[in-house]
């Protein structure tokens, strides 16, 4: 029998730029590895830790947009949410 190799653990991001975090969420844009062609993400990523908690580290809870049109997309969403007062302050 013949076993498959296990597969590589993908490498950590290279964080770019750390932004304030937003509720338990971080916001960083991020490169997959140092190579000048490596993509760039924004990451908004829910992280868990402290000591009530089993695991600490980011979760898959988030979005990663990979272009400004994207971000342009979600800034328009939030403008309107904010300008339609459409949550709690």
């Amino acid at each position: 029998m013949v076993e498959s190799p296990s597969p590589t653990p993908r490498p950590d991001p290279i964080v770019v730029r750390e932004f304030a975090q937003v509720g338990k969420h971080r916001v960083r844009v991020v490169r997959s590895s140092i190579s000048p062609r490596a993509s760039v993400i924004l990451d908004v990523r829910e992280y868990v830790g402290g000591p009530d908690t089993s695991f600490e580290g980011f979760t898959r809870h988030g979005i990663r947009l990979t272009s400004l049109a994207e971000v342009r997309i979600l800034r328009e969403a939030l403008d309107a949410i904010e300008s339609e007062k459409l949550l709690k302050e």
